[in-house]
């Protein structure tokens, strides 16, 4: 097997997952947070180096034969997205642990970051504030609050292709269906 294929990042793993969270940070590090429980997670940092189309044709060329879905769904975003960044992600704490079957592709032309693990793609809608705030890489690496933190549960998605827009975020609790009249009486 393949060692840069992360057996967290496969589908049968996420399918135990309760669900992910999304971080942006202003030094452009995206993090990547699966909750297995309230407190235990497992946690990814994701970085854009400078040359990060020819680190993405490393990864390719190495996994590809092992991945074919997930590069070809990559490869499909970045023809629609010709100006966006690639992001390596890896697990928190070990540069060295690359996931080739893990990616984040933010395209900056529609303030939208791809998030693909293995075959599943998800969509998320960035504020303008968080794109010009990743673009400028202006803040500390390390120690500094994120510009944008999203938590979506996995019954939101069932880990299937999802979109996720500005909307979803103002949205706050949502409220699952009520059965009797008596249950509406005790909501705010």
């Amino acid at each position: 097997m393949n060692k840069h294929i992360d057996p967290n990042l496969s589908p049968e793993t996420l399918q135990t997952y309760q669900g992910y969270s999304l971080q942006v940070f202003s030094s452009g590090r995206i993090k990547l947070s699966f909750h297995r429980s309230h407190k235990d997670r497992v946690e990814y940092y994701g970085e854009c180096p400078k040359r990060h189309r020819d680190a993405y044709t490393n990864q390719r060329n190495r996994s590809v034969l092992a991945l074919p879905q997930h590069f070809a769904l990559v490869d499909d975003l970045l023809l629609r997205c010709p100006h966006s960044l690639i992001h390596r992600l890896h697990l928190k704490g070990d540069n060295n642990a690359t996931a080739d079957n893990a990616h984040v592709i933010t395209d900056t032309d529609d303030k939208t970051c791809h998030v693909v693990l293995d075959t599943v793609h998800h969509q998320w809608a960035l504020p303008v504030a968080v794109v010009h705030e990743m673009l400028a890489r202006s803040g500390p690496k390390r120690g500094a609050a994120s510009c944008f933190n999203e938590y979506v549960p996995s019954y939101d998605h069932d880990w299937m292709d999802a979109k996720f827009t500005l909307n979803d975020y103002e949205r706050g609790h949502r409220q699952t269906h009520l059965n009797t009249k008596n249950d509406q009486d005790f909501l705010f």
